[in-house]
């Protein structure tokens, strides 16, 4: 598993403000042409889930090889230290901290190069960390607001009787609601808003001020609160709450949250409502009117439970205009389709238009000036083919078959079956063979002798054209590339060895990124993040 990155997370967290903007900005559009998802809690909730996942995406170790973006690299130098042995057999790895492409004490044209993307590297590295502490300081801070506003919630509790069964069959509140077969039932005398409490065992807090309505009005608070229950409201917004604090630092998700739970207030009052004659919807709309008079006193800490006529004055205002105008119009199954489809779309778009970034290796052996260690030096070779285009570079990958290996110990061209391989330096052919290492993987196989150690091997042909003995020029034709042995589709795999150990063919060939496929950009990127 992939160590955690301070990065990717800065990354994950950018990725979840866009998206959250993006959501935030197609459901108001969407607002306007149906105003029925005003109601809709699901849409909402959804949003949130949405831009959730989209974090969780970013996150993801594999999702870098799927973006279409072009790849981010990014110049590293870690701390100082003695010299340590390179992840990658037969390559030196200098000090931490030593500039980029010093070889033997002299510095080249790609330090003065890199000097700005090193810069850069250095304030990024500094940017995420200070990103993630901010996080972690933002997230306790939220933790504690929720934690106060349930010590505000259980100081009211401790104050509320539980109202008896008998007691229950007089009050005028639960008259249509005889036998009375809900959540329990409690009395404050805090001037709070009638609401839902509890996650897993729910129970109904009602103000004493309640019985200052008439008989009707109550009846119609206590309906729209059991519709909240019926309806498992409060499970909603708990799980809204969850997402809203893990991602306290997007305000869409906030502002969600909030339309989510103005959903619940509609909808209830939707279902309170039906059917009912013009009169109860005016001495509703006035219930609502009185409670936020009420309401002055209520605790601060704004615990967002489920509350009847815990709006502001503006709020209040439009949903008191639905209610007299019959209610939000329902959101039919062509809008829904479409927002769905919009839910979609921009899942996969966090993913394909997610940058990869990845720290850069060198593609030049890297070694401090006082270094006491002897470096040999490396020659400069030619592509084996003539127009060579990098498939897939070498290093870790995912498989492309269950059998092979999740280390890629050299380097794919593609090629057609039949294309001219070429050899990349002069040398002695010392293998020609369908049997390489004891193997028919490889299919059919050439390797040369550079001498100095370097060994090169070219696997996969569709024929050989020297024998073993022969001595070859650099640019001589050695063989035809193919798909013999355990391959998924033609192409020329080439490895290099320095003394019996892989190196990446990379540090004796060129430009192999420039004419690369931006897959293979894309997954080395990843490769190299993870």
């Amino acid at each position: 598993m992939p160590a955690f990155s301070p990065f990717l997370f800065l990354l994950a967290s950018a990725t979840c403000l866009a998206a959250g903007a993006l959501a935030w900005a197609l459901l108001k559009l969407a607002e306007r042409v149906w105003p029925g998802i005003a109601a809709q809690r699901a849409v909402w909730l959804a949003a949130q889930l949405v831009v959730a996942v989209t974090f969780a995406l970013a996150l993801a170790p594999r999702t870098a090889t799927l973006s279409v973006v072009p790849a981010i690299e990014l110049s590293r130098a870690a701390p100082s230290g003695p010299e340590q042995a390179s992840p990658i057999p037969g390559t030196l790895t200098p000090p931490d901290g030593w500039p980029w492409g010093v070889l033997d004490g002299a510095a080249g044209d790609a330090d003065l190069d890199a000097a700005p993307t090193m810069a850069a590297s250095r304030w990024l590295s500094l940017l995420s960390q200070a990103w993630l502490a901010c996080y972690c300081a933002g997230l306790l801070y939220a933790v504690r607001r929720w934690v106060r506003a349930q010590q505000a919630l259980r100081a009211v509790l401790r104050t509320a009787d539980r109202v008896s069964g008998a007691a229950l069959k007089t009050h005028q509140g639960f008259a249509e609601v005889s036998p009375y077969r809900g959540p329990p039932v409690l009395e404050t005398p805090v001037p709070v808003s009638p609401m839902l409490v509890g996650l897993l065992a729910p129970r109904l807090l009602l103000p004493c001020h309640l019985a200052q309505f008439d008989a009707q009005q109550q009846q119609l608070i206590v309906a729209h609160e059991l519709t909240h229950w019926r309806r498992r409201d409060h499970v909603w917004l708990h799980a809204s709450l969850l997402l809203q604090t893990l991602f306290w630092f997007n305000p869409a998700v906030g502002l969600m949250r909030s339309k989510m739970s103005w959903a619940q207030e509609l909808a209830c009052d939707q279902q309170v409502l039906a059917g009912r004659p013009e009169q109860q919807r005016h001495s509703y709309a006035a219930a609502l009117v009185a409670q936020l008079k009420l309401q002055q006193g209520m605790m601060a800490g704004g615990y967002p439970a489920t509350a009847f006529g815990g709006a502001g004055v503006a709020a209040l205002a439009d949903r008191i205009k639905l209610i007299r105008g019959g209610g939000a119009r329902v959101l039919g199954a062509a809008g829904k389709l479409l927002l769905g489809g919009a839910a979609l779309a921009l899942l996969a778009a966090s993913v394909l238009l997610q940058p990869a970034f990845a720290w850069r290796a060198g593609d030049v052996q890297r070694v401090p000036a006082a270094a006491s260690v002897a470096v040999p030096s490396v020659p400069s070779w030619r592509a084996p083919l003539e127009a060579a285009r990098v498939s897939s570079f070498y290093g870790a990958r995912s498989k492309p078959l269950a059998s092979s290996s999740a280390f890629h110990h050299g380097v794919d061209f593609a090629a057609r079956r039949g294309t001219p391989v070429l050899a990349p330096a002069a040398g002695k052919v010392v293998e020609s063979t369908a049997m390489y290492d004891g193997q028919p993987k490889y299919g059919q196989v050439i390797v040369i002798d550079h001498g100095e150690g370097l060994r090169s091997m070219y696997a996969h042909l569709d024929r050989r054209s020297v024998r073993v003995g022969e001595s070859v020029a650099e640019g001589q034709a050695i063989g035809l590339s193919g798909a013999t042995g355990r391959v998924t589709g033609p192409h020329l795999h080439l490895e290099v060895l320095r003394n019996g150990e892989h190196i990446d063919p990379a540090q004796l060939i060129a430009d192999l990124d420039r004419n690369a496929f931006p897959s293979a950009l894309r997954a080395r990127s990843a490769a190299l993040a993870n």
